[in-house]
């Protein structure tokens, strides 16, 4: 039986997408830090364990050899962002500008994947300076269709999304209702006709 979001009951539902659009370069205000904070790309010879530290601590999956060296591969060159808390050497957060096409949704698209702050630093833009940084990145190396996913629950994530300028795409059945509930908890505008239907 289809569900909500044009998943079958007893699964859970399809992921929200969001849409970048073509071409723009998002505002240097959002890739500020405040100070005590750096962004700098990520190595895997030497960052490897503080990233599934960090993934770990906000509960976004387990990270073996296996499925790291698949999403690395993935990544475009410098595509690999970092933030790190200046005076303790730790990262607090990171994402990634990823070459993932979707064949029926996003067949040259690119994803900007992996974004996560750390819980002990929320409230001072880390989330929002990796999204812009992962978003530049992929529009730098000519990236036309830049899309991300995410979950209904995840509203601070959410937020700033929209904030930047990520769009809601409205991929499936029953995503306008999906967005107008999120929008009402975020006190956002709800705009299902100025949002993308197709990829």
């Amino acid at each position: 039986m289809a569900g909500e979001g044009g998943w079958t009951e007893g699964e859970p539902p399809r992921q929200l997408r969001m849409l970048w659009p073509a071409g723009q370069l998002p505002g240097a205000e959002a890739g500020r830090l405040p100070d005590g904070y750096v962004l700098r790309h990520g190595h895997p010879d030497q960052d490897v364990p503080a990233f599934r530290e960090l993934m770990a601590r906000v509960e976004l999956g387990t990270w073996d050899d296996g499925k790291l060296g698949e999403t690395l591969e993935t990544v475009v060159p410098d595509g690999w962002h970092l933030v790190v808390h200046a005076p303790t050497g730790t990262v607090v957060a990171t994402g990634m500008s990823q070459r993932r096409p979707v064949p029926d949704l996003y067949p040259n698209g690119h994803e900007v994947g992996w974004i996560a702050a750390h819980p002990d630093h929320r409230g001072r833009g880390l989330g929002r300076a990796v999204t812009a940084a992962a978003t530049a990145r992929l529009v730098e190396v000519g990236a036309k269709c830049v899309y991300l996913q995410t979950d209904d629950h995840r509203l601070p994530a959410l937020h700033t999304y929209l904030r930047l300028g990520f769009r809601p795409h409205l991929w499936a059945a029953g995503m306008v209702e999906r967005w107008r509930e999120i929008c009402e908890r975020l006190g956002a505008p709800l705009q299902p006709a100025e949002w993308p239907v197709e990829g």
